[in-house]
């Protein structure tokens, strides 16, 4: 039989996977725009490791670089133009 302390770490650890959720794309939108302005805490970017889907973050890294671009070639032709 298990003691107490042993039930005890048993619930705990079955409580946190099932309380750990996939990020929704808000989490994902801000987790990416965090990294690529680089002010992304260590601490968030674990969390993303360990609950994210990778496919998830490399989509939205390309977009977001695309969308980079798109700006500064738009302010340039601003500028220039």
């Amino acid at each position: 039989m298990l003691n107490n302390s042993a039930k005890t770490i048993i619930f705990a650890i079955y409580n946190w996977e099932a309380t750990m959720s996939k990020p929704s794309i808000l989490d994902i939108v801000k987790s990416v725009f965090s990294a690529f302005i680089g002010v992304q805490s260590d601490t968030n970017r674990q969390k993303d490791f360990n609950q994210g889907s990778l496919k998830s973050y490399i989509v939205a890294g390309i977009i977001f670089t695309i969308a980079f671009i798109a700006i500064l070639v738009w302010v340039v032709s601003v500028v220039l133009g």
